[in-house]
Formats: C-alpha cells, sequence, structure tokens
C-alpha cells in the first residue's frame, strides 16, 4: 500500500487549491423574453472567427479547442453562438455577450470526467472528425443536467446552446442518481463497495508491471477522502460514447494540466450498482 499512501498525499497537493463550484440557475427570472427558437447562429456570431485565433490545428481535436476555450477568455468570446439559446422545456432564453461574463464558469473546474462502457469509445477523444460534443454539467443534488452543446461550424468549434434536462430523461439517469447517492452518503457508499475492492496500478513506463492491490472499505475510505468526488456538480463530456447497457459504467476522470488520471468501474447486479475496481 506504500505506492497508495504516496498517491493519497500527492493528490492532497494538487487538489488543495480546487474551488467549490456553486450552483448556478440560469431560468430563474420571469422578466425575462421569450424569444424564437429559430435563431441559431444570429447577432454578433458574425464576429465568431475574427483574425487574432490560435492556429488552426485547435480545432483539430475537441481536447485542444476546450482546453483553450476555456483557458482563454477572448477566445471562448469569439466562440459562443451570440445570442447564446438557454432551454428548459418549453421555456428558453438568450444570454447576450455581457450575460456570458456573469455566467461563465468554464475556468473554475481542476478535472473533467467522462462516463462510458466500452474501452473503445474512449478513442473518440481522438476523433477529428466528431461535429458535436456536450460538456455537461451534472447538479447531482438537484437532478438535472446542463448540456453545453458544441458544434463544428465551418470546421471550427461552437458553444451553441444550453439545454437543461433532469436525469429520467438522460441515457445515463438511473446511474447519476445512484452516484449522486454515492459521493453524498458514507452509509450508502461503504454498502456500495465490491469488497475486497480491487485496485490496479498502472505501469508508469515499458520498465515496469501492472500491479494489482486489495482495499477494503477503510482503507478506500481513507484513500477516497484526497479525491476529487464532488457532492454538488460533477462535470461530464459527451463525445458521443454509446450507452447499450445499463448494468456497467466507467467514470474516468482526468485533471486539467495536473496530470491526475483515474477510473472507476462500477457493476450492477439486480437493481444494486456497485463499485468494484479503481485505476490509476
Amino acid at each position: 500500500m506504500k505506492k497508495t499512501l504516496a498517491f493519497a498525499i500527492l493528490l492532497l497537493g494538487l487538489f488543495a487549491s480546487c474551488k467549490e463550484n456553486k450552483v448556478t440557475e440560469i431560468f430563474t427570472s420571469d422578466e425575462e423574453e421569450k424569444v424564437d427558437s429559430a435563431e441559431v447562429f444570429a447577432g454578433d456570431t458574425l464576429h465568431l472567427f475574427d483574425d487574432e485565433m490560435p492556429p488552426e490545428t485547435v480545432d483539430e481535436l475537441f481536447d485542444d479547442f476546450f482546453f483553450n476555450f476555456a483557458s482563454d477568455q477572448k477566445f471562448q468570446g469569439q466562440r459562443i453562438s451570440f445570442p447564446l439559446s438557454c432551454k428548459d422545456g418549453s421555456d428558453e432564453i438568450k444570454l447576450s455577450h455581457q450575460d456570458w461574463a456573469h455566467y461563465n464558469r468554464f475556468n473554475t473546474q481542476d478535472f473533467y470526467s467522462v462516463i462510458y462502457e466500452r474501452e473503445q469509445d474512449m478513442e473518440l477523444q481522438k476523433d477529428t472528425a466528431l461535429s458535436s460534443v456536450a460538456v455537461e454539467w451534472v447538479y447531482l443534488r438537484e437532478d438535472y443536467v446542463e448540456k453545453f452543446n458544441f458544434l463544428r461550424v465551418n470546421g471550427k468549434w461552437v458553444l451553441s446552446d444550453i439545454h437543461k434536462e433532469n436525469f429520467a430523461n438522460l441515457p445515463n439517469g438511473e446511474f447519476l442518481q445512484f452516484y449522486s447517492k454515492f459521493v453524498a452518503d458514507s452509509t450508502f457508499q461503504r454498502n456500495s463497495l465490491v469488497q475486497p475492492l480491487k485496485l490496479v496500478l498502472t505501469a508508469q513506463s515499458d520498465e515496469e508491471e501492472e500491479q494489482v492491490e486489495e482495499l477494503t472499505a477503510d482503507q478506500w475510505f481513507e484513500m477516497k477522502a484526497e479525491l476529487p468526488f464532488a457532492k454538488d456538480a460533477l462535470v461530464t463530456i459527451d463525445y458521443g460514447q454509446a450507452c447499450i447497457s445499463q448494468n456497467k459504467k466507467t467514470l474516468l476522470m482526468e485533471g486539467v494540466s495536473n496530470g491526475f488520471y483515474m477510473k472507476f468501474r462500477f457493476d450492477k447486479s439486480g437493481d444494486e450498482w456497485r463499485l468494484h475496481e479503481i485505476e490509476y
């Protein structure tokens, strides 16, 4: 367990500065004017592609684009379809560039997540032919998701709209309902562990070999204390990965410029989800 404990200490340093995201509703004002949803790219969207832009390669991979989008405020403003459509069922509002300055939260994340079932779906991150990707703010306590939908327009990635959906309407909705309770209720979490819990330590070089250890529930809780398990909002990226089975999910957590990379594998037996394997 020496490597496990050393890893926990490292995590403490990496995430000591993590900021807690506050839940911000965008559909709260009765005074907001309803607009025609047929207007998708209008107004100041004509200025999306100014000359002062990163090189063309920034749009080849969504991850490369998104890093620039999240970290460069000027670039971000150029890649949003203003006025930005925000839908909640049949309700819709439009955000101006000025509104976005108060609403933006893309520069507050230290890690992002991907939920998938098949290992081959992780290759979608490297697919240069993708035409749409959704970045989802999953509000675990409120039981809904804000989907930030990105489209590739004339070869350039653009934030096209925001859509609010309840867990019940999502392919991964059942798993998200389980996960929201898993991270918030320690007793439920303890009962949702396969014991012993498998810990896979991946090889860091060709000279090393993969190691497998087993964790007790107490060892898991000691390790988990230093992990970035968000209790309020989980930010996930949907590259279009398949959602075929409702009996297994892998949650990948990947850090932004901090080297963090960890997988959590969940299986469902009967009506019960269980965490059965961790890999880092």
